[in-house]
């Protein structure tokens, strides 16, 4: 979950993962699962809880109207109600652990209360293995959430689930975890430089994560965070509880993970939401580039901007297939998406991160066609009786390969450049 240090009456768009109660025909996973936030400042991307589609608000508290303290307040009165909670140890430990944080006595923390299956690979030892990985690789190193304390909770009672919103387990045993993290803050506060550099930071930090066997697979506005150390912004790439680590056991790699509005085209079909489409670095690299344009377009200055002028608002509200046909609509017309501000502003820097966007979207546009026509190709040679296939796997190589593809754009290497100078 986001420790994030931004207040106001928004969240986070719908994840593709939770339960679905209307509007599709599509079936939740057996790994769907819900959150909820305990934090008076929760990360915000700029839509209203209330236009939030059904299944996914209980995964959702205002910041004005959550309240950390009581959250977990009434958590410790149902626990003291259920021997079967160890109440006791529980009690001990989040007084030790998360009321300094509740109430003001740790200001530059976090806290966040989800629920999870047992046979699931927990955040705590997804961010145990990032750690690891950290001590060796500098990209890593200084850009990930940095876990204060935490406690995990077997198979809690339907009262401590139903006061802190976690809805009851699809199957098998749940777990509830109650995790501080060090507060960070949103990207959507920064511009200019500042946003281009962040993003490329956490962009670094999660190819190397993902070469090392850590999976992320929910790129979003709230996962992308930032702090400053003497005097330069630091990229953290934040939130592992969809995560799945390469060496995990059962169907992780296949799950319908994500935040509908950032998730890759090919996730967004009707086979990605059944999850019959493998989740790969690709998809969540073309998240990343989803997520940029969501916070230019959304934005200014830091700032959101009015309704009126935000043209992907739309995006946050619709479910998986009908988001997909609004992001193709996207891609093949990029360009009729320019800002009208931009050519009156004189901000050089504004029109250089435009320019970035273009030039992304066609590389990410021409990747789309390419990959089309070779489906078509084997489709037309499989019909004529010869064998082929679309290979399912990715080679380190094919990860450089990609991202080398965007980074190698002009836009992308004069804003490199003008982060040295």
């Amino acid at each position: 979950m986001s420790p994030a240090g931004e207040t106001g009456t928004s969240a986070t768009p719908p994840r593709a993962n939770a339960s679905n109660q209307g509007g599709s025909e599509l079936e939740s996973t057996p790994n769907s699962r819900g959150a909820s936030v305990v934090s008076e400042n929760i990360s915000l991307v700029g839509v209203q809880v209330n236009e939030v589609r059904p299944w996914i608000r209980r995964d959702i508290e205002q910041a004005k109207q959550c309240k950390a303290d009581a959250m977990l307040q009434a958590l410790l009165q149902h626990a003291s109600c259920a021997p079967e909670t160890k109440q006791p140890e529980l009690l001990q430990k989040c007084q030790k652990g998360v009321l300094p944080v509740c109430n003001g006595q740790v200001s530059n923390g976090m806290v966040a209360i989800f629920g999870g299956e047992a046979g699931r690979t927990s955040e705590p030892k997804i961010l145990d293995k990032v750690e690891e990985i950290a001590k060796v690789h500098p990209t890593v190193e200084g850009h990930i959430t940095e876990l204060l304390w935490h406690h995990a909770l077997t198979n809690p009672t339907s009262a401590i689930r139903e006061a802190l919103g976690v809805p009851e387990p699809s199957m098998g045993s749940r777990m509830l975890y109650i995790l501080v993290f060090r507060k960070l803050y949103p990207i959507t506060k920064l511009h200019g430089k500042d946003l281009f550099d962040v993003w490329h930071q956490c962009i670094l930090c999660h190819l190397t994560l993902w070469k090392q066997g850590v999976y992320h697979r929910d790129v979003s506005p709230g996962n992308l965070m930032w702090y400053r150390k003497s005097g330069r912004l630091i990229g953290v790439l934040n939130d592992y509880d969809l995560s799945s680590l390469a060496n995990a056991v059962g169907p992780q790699g296949n799950e319908r993970t994500g935040t509908v509005p950032f998730m890759a085209l090919d996730l967004l079909t009707k086979n990605g939401q059944q999850g019959k489409v493998k989740h790969l670095y690709r998809h969540d690299l073309e998240s990343f580039m989803w997520v940029f344009a969501w916070i230019f377009l959304r934005y200014r200055q830091g700032v959101l901007l009015l309704p009126k002028l935000r043209p992907l608002d739309e995006w946050a509200i619709l479910g998986a297939i009908a988001c997909r046909k609004e992001k193709l609509d996207f891609l093949t017309d990029f360009i009729g998406y320019l800002p009208p501000d931009l050519e009156t502003s004189g901000s050089d820097i504004d029109l250089s991160l435009w320019t970035l966007i273009e030039e992304c979207f066609r590389v990410l546009l021409a990747l789309t066609s390419n990959r089309i026509n070779r489906i078509l190709l084997v489709q037309r040679r499989s019909r004529q009786g010869a064998y082929g296939q679309i290979t399912a796997e990715e080679t380190v190589s094919d990860m450089d390969d990609l991202l080398g593809k965007f980074t190698g754009t002009e836009a992308w290497v004069e804003l490199g450049n003008t982060l040295s100078l």
